[in-house]
């Protein structure tokens, strides 16, 4: 899918020009939270419990897990001319984009939700669970509106932090942060029932 959406987008460079070659890059950056889980996943997995590890583990993810959602911003880069084919070739682009980096977000979620519930307890990974979703769309906020990426938790740590601090009463970021957490909410609910089904199912069809 990944492929696909670079694919939609050398197209339009081939008959126009690029979008924006942002977009390739926070795709890659989409899929970091997803290996950072993968790597998690594995940890509580196979080493049972090591709360400290997946503390700072969990640390990484939530800097890049943002970036994920983020991605459905990019929809600004589009321009509407209904009498204009690249118009709708760069609605179906943007939305694979979106779509791609939404399922890297979902999918490290429900793998992050797992090694919480393994390493700690239900109600903790209950717990942060929650908080994921709103931290998601406030980080969205500090993304596209103060302009911060994950990289400044590292190149300049204060800074980081008082950006932070700074947009915390902000309305948008609040409004990012409760109708970005609502819809990330409702996507991962979705994601969990269909693969509880699945699980369901396999259990069932292999009694």
């Amino acid at each position: 899918m990944s492929l696909l959406a670079l694919g939609f987008h050398l197209i339009r460079i081939r008959f126009s020009e690029a979008v924006d070659f942002s977009l390739d890059w926070n795709l890659f950056l989409s899929w970091i939270p997803l290996l950072i889980a993968f790597l998690a996943r594995a940890v509580s997995k196979r080493l049972g419990r090591l709360p400290v590890l997946i503390a700072l583990l969990s640390v990484f993810w939530l800097l890049f897990f943002p970036n994920a959602p983020y991605m459905v911003t990019d929809l600004v880069h589009l321009s509407v001319d209904y009498n204009r084919d690249l118009t709708w070739h760069d609605a179906i682009m943007l939305f694979y984009y979106a779509q791609i980096s939404l399922i890297n977000g979902l999918v490290s979620l429900y793998w992050m939700h797992g090694a919480w519930n393994r390493t700690y307890s239900k109600n903790i990974g209950l717990v942060l669970l929650l908080l994921s979703f709103p931290l998601g769309g406030f980080g969205v906020f500090l993304g596209r509106i103060v302009r911060l990426n994950s990289w400044d938790f590292l190149n300049d740590t204060q800074s980081f932090f008082n950006d932070i601090w700074a947009s915390v009463y902000d309305r948008t970021a609040l409004l990012l942060s409760v109708e970005f957490g609502l819809m990330l909410g409702t996507l991962y609910f979705v994601l969990w029932v269909v693969l509880r089904y699945r699980s369901h199912w396999l259990e069932r069809s292999a009694r």
